[in-house]
């Protein structure tokens, strides 16, 4: 028994290089201009970052021109600025574009750094599918004592995204009462319906409903036609902006009710900051009445998002409302600092 151990522990590290030597013949090689070499899987790239998923080190985000060769043993796919698609062994990152080897062989083809789109995109960019992602977050507050308060602050978003179009909703809610009485009590639903002509340009129409009891409102109603430009969209940065024209209608409790048209805009932005350890985002909306001047509605969201784990995530907020049309006996700001606490998808 005893030479049989020796034997056993003397002859353990062959199989275990045999292991290792058999996962490196079967992965990705990533050559980097500092001369270092990475073993791993290419995941993806988009908006010039390549994703790459490591042994040692789980998925590294690694910019695209400190790469200088790929080697996969995998064919990586390539989607082109014309909607080809490529299947790639190797590519060579070179100062005057890309030198790509196929999995059909033949001679190497020389591609220009914008003819290539994507690496290894996610089907809906292809026109398979459907991507659904979005955020739900809720700010709850109790409070006893010398004062008796409660608050209840719900939030969401969601985005359906095809290839050519995309429609995106958002839904707050806030009540708020203290001493057993309601202090606040609002909610707002915004809608949109986007069809892209071109991967930046999009037209499409709008909806917002609006609610706040405090501010005599009843129900805001706001519609219309839009045109929008998609700046940038990756899971790194994204940033759209819209106008168009709009019908409003105000139904308020006290006062008398109001309609008109207006110019509508719409501004969503965010970004990933660190790596992935927190992502900064604005949004608002807003409208300027073409009826009377003084009219100017604006909702601005600013926060930060902090990922936790299993896709939950904390944020920090500050929200900015000024109701320009607001009833006489409302005051036209408003503004709320929020700690969240939600899920991603």
């Amino acid at each position: 028994m005893p030479r049989l151990a020796t034997r056993i522990l003397r002859n353990a590290p062959l199989p275990f290089a045999l292991l290792l030597f058999a996962h490196a013949a079967t992965a990705d090689e990533l050559v980097l201009r500092d001369g270092s070499r990475l073993i791993g899987d290419v995941v993806s790239r988009d908006d010039g970052i390549l994703g790459f998923k490591t042994a040692f080190a789980g998925l590294i985000r690694v910019k695209w021109e400190e790469i200088v060769t790929i080697k996969a043993d995998k064919p990586m796919e390539f989607l082109l600025e014309d909607d080809r698609t490529l299947m790639v062994t190797r590519v060579d990152n070179e100062a005057d574009g890309l030198r790509v080897e196929t999995a059909e062989g033949g001679a190497p083809e020389t591609l220009t750094q914008e003819q290539v789109t994507l690496i290894n995109p996610e089907p809906w960019r292809k026109g398979q599918g459907i991507k659904f992602s979005g955020h739900a977050n809720a700010s709850l507050q109790r409070q006893t004592g010398n004062t008796d308060k409660d608050e209840i602050d719900l939030d969401g978003d969601f985005t359906l995204r095809r290839r050519h179009d995309r429609f995106k909703a958002f839904a707050e809610l806030e009540k708020d009462r203290a001493e057993n009485q309601k202090i606040k009590d609002a909610w707002k639903f915004d809608g949109d319906y986007n069809y892209f002509v071109n991967k930046q340009w999009y037209w499409g129409a709008f909806a917002r409903l609006a609610h706040d009891q405090f501010a005599d409102l009843n129900l805001r109603t706001t519609v219309g036609p839009l045109v929008g430009y998609q700046w940038f969209e990756s899971e790194e940065l994204n940033l759209s902006t819209s106008t168009g024209i709009s019908y409003v209608k105000e139904d308020f409790t006290n006062e008398p009710d109001n309609s008109y048209l207006a110019i509508p805009w719409n501004i969503d932005f965010d970004k990933y900051l660190f790596g992935h350890f927190m992502q900064f985002y604005h949004k608002q909306t807003g409208f300027w009445s073409l009826e009377h001047t003084g009219d100017v509605v604006v909702d601005t969201w600013t926060g930060l998002r902090f990922p936790l784990v299993l896709g939950l995530v904390a944020s920090t907020e500050l929200k900015l409302r000024y109701d320009g049309s607001a009833a006489d006996t409302a005051s036209k700001t408003d503004t709320t600092y929020s700690l969240k606490l939600g899920y991603q998808w």
